[in-house]
C-alpha cells in the first residue's frame, strides 16, 4: 500500500508540474515549460501528452529568430525525438502526428512531414491535420521557388527578358529591364496546375488609388526550369500552360554582361552608326500616345503595348552601345550637334526621321542642359554614401543596380510610369489597365 501511495503521490506531482509547464507555455516562456515538463517525466515516462507538449516548446525555442543554426537543429532535433514518442506511447492520438510533421517541416523533410500527416489522417480527419498537411505542401513548393529564375516572355507581351528571385517564403524580387521591384508572393499547391500569386507595389500610383491587385498566375517544377502562365486579356487564373502569358523561367539570375561590351569591337565612329542604326530600329512607325480614359480595354492596351515595346528595344541598345554612345547618337539629332562621324549619314537621318513620326523629336530638342547648380549637386549626391536601405519585409522599389539614373532617351508623356507598365506587364497586370 505505501508504494501505491508513493506511485500516486508521484502521479500528482507530475500532473502538476505538466500544468506548470503549460501555464509558461501560454505566456510563451518556452524554456521554464521544457523544464517543467521534463521533470513531469522524470516522475512518470507514460505521458503522452508532456512529450508532446515539450516537443511543442522544442520547436518554438528553435523558431525563435537570432538562433544559431547549430542550436536549431539541436532543438529540432528533441523536438522531433519527444514528438515521437508521443506517438509511440498512444499512437491513435492524431496530435502526436501533427507534433510530428510540425517538427518535420523546419527540417525540410518534406515527404516525411506528408506521411506523418496522412498516418494522423488515416486515424482521424482532424482539421488540424488537414490544414497541416496543406501548409507542408505549400512550403515545400516554396521552398523549390527560392533562388532567381529568368526568361524571355512572350512577343504579345514585349519580349523582353525578366528575372524572379524569391527571396523567402512570402518575398520575391521581380528584374525587368534593369530596375527591380520587390513584393509578395503566396502559393497553393494544393491545386493542380500550382496557384501562385504575386502583389507588387505600385510606387507611382496617384495617392489614394488602391494597391495593384495580385496577379494569378499557375506555376509548376520540371527537369527544364520554373513554368509559369499568367492571364492575357482577362483577371481569371489560366488553366493551362499556354498563350502569350506563358513563360519558361530557367534557374538562375539574368545575364550581368557588362554595359558597351558587345560593341566594344567597334570604333567610336562605327558604334555611333551603328547604335543609330538600332535606335532607328526601336522607334515606332507610329506616334506613342497614352492611354485615355476614354479609350476602349483593346485601344488601352496596343498604347500600353506599343510603349513597352519601345522601353524593352531602347534598353536593348542601351546594353549594347552603352549609356554614353546613346546619348550621344541621341543628342547629334539636335541641329548642328552632331559629331564627324555621325554627321550626315543616312543612319543618322533615318533616326531623325523616325523621332519625328512617333512624336519624341520635340522632347530630345526641348530636352534642357543640366545647370551648374544641378550638376554640382548631382556629383555631390554621388559622393556621398549610400543610404540604408528599407528593412526586410517592407515593399519597395529599386533603381537600376549599377546605380545610375536612366539615360536621357527620348520618351512618350507616359514615361514616368513607364517602368510600373513594363513590371506590371510582367506579371500580367497590363489586361486590367482599362
Amino acid at each position: 500500500m505505501a508504494g501505491a501511495a508513493e506511485a500516486d503521490g508521484a502521479g500528482a506531482q507530475a500532473l502538476a508540474l505538466k500544468e506548470q509547464g503549460n501555464a509558461a507555455f501560454k505566456k510563451a516562456e518556452f524554456e521554464a515549460a521544457v523544464e517543467a515538463y521534463s521533470r513531469a517525466l522524470e516522475l512518470d515516462k507514460t505521458q503522452h501528452l508532456c512529450f508532446s507538449n515539450r516537443s511543442a516548446a522544442y520547436l518554438k525555442l528553435g523558431c525563435k529568430d537570432g538562433v544559431a543554426e547549430a542550436s536549431k537543429t539541436d532543438l529540432l532535433e528533441k523536438a522531433l525525438s519527444d514528438a515521437n514518442q508521443c506517438v509511440e506511447l498512444n499512437p491513435s492520438w492524431a496530435k502526436g502526428y501533427s507534433r510530428q510533421a510540425s517538427v518535420l517541416q523546419e527540417l525540410k523533410r518534406w515527404d516525411e512531414a506528408l506521411a506523418a500527416c496522412q498516418k494522423g489522417l488515416d486515424l482521424s480527419s482532424d482539421s488540424a491535420l488537414e490544414k497541416m498537411r496543406s501548409e507542408v505542401v505549400n512550403r515545400r513548393f516554396a521552398s523549390q521557388l527560392l533562388g532567381a529564375w529568368h526568361g524571355t516572355v512572350d512577343l504579345v507581351l514585349g519580349g523582353y527578358e525578366q528575372q524572379m528571385e524569391f527571396m523567402s517564403e512570402t518575398e520575391v524580387r521581380v528584374q525587368v529591364l534593369g530596375r527591380a521591384l520587390i513584393g509578395k508572393y503566396w502559393v497553393d499547391a494544393g491545386q493542380v496546375p500550382h496557384h501562385l500569386n504575386i502583389q507588387v507595389p505600385m510606387t507611382e500610383a496617384p495617392p489614394g488609388m488602391p494597391p495593384a491587385p495580385p496577379v494569378p498566375y499557375i506555376a509548376k517544377i520540371d527537369d527544364e526550369g520554373l513554368h509559369i502562365c499568367c492571364p492575357f486579356m482577362s483577371m481569371e487564373r489560366p488553366a493551362k500552360f499556354e498563350g502569350p502569358g506563358y513563360c519558361l523561367m530557367r534557374s538562375g539570375p539574368l545575364s550581368q554582361l557588362e554595359e558597351g561590351a558587345e560593341a566594344a569591337h567597334l570604333t567610336p565612329e562605327q558604334a555611333m552608326i551603328e547604335c543609330a542604326k538600332d535606335l532607328a530600329q526601336a522607334l515606332p512607325d507610329s506616334k506613342l500616345e497614352d492611354p485615355s480614359q476614354f479609350d476602349s480595354e483593346e485601344a488601352t492596351r496596343d498604347k500600353l503595348m506599343m510603349q513597352v515595346k519601345f522601353e524593352t528595344s531602347m534598353y536593348g541598345v542601351q546594353r549594347k552601345f552603352g549609356e554614353a554612345v546613346m546619348k550621344k547618337v541621341l543628342e547629334a539629332t539636335k541641329s548642328g550637334s552632331a559629331p564627324a562621324g555621325l554627321a550626315g549619314t543616312p543612319e543618322l537621318k533615318l533616326l531623325t526621321d523616325k523621332l519625328n513620326a512617333c512624336g519624341l523629336f520635340e522632347a530630345i530638342e526641348k530636352a534642357p542642359e543640366p545647370s551648374p547648380a544641378a550638376s554640382s549637386s548631382k556629383r555631390k549626391a554621388e559622393e556621398e554614401p549610400k543610404k540604408e536601405q528599407p528593412g526586410a519585409g517592407q515593399a519597395q522599389s529599386e533603381q537600376r543596380p549599377t546605380g545610375r539614373s536612366p539615360p536621357e532617351a527620348p520618351a512618350s508623356g507616359a514615361s514616368a510610369a513607364s517602368l510600373q507598365v513594363i513590371c506590371a506587364v510582367t506579371l500580367g497586370a497590363a489586361i486590367a489597365a482599362g
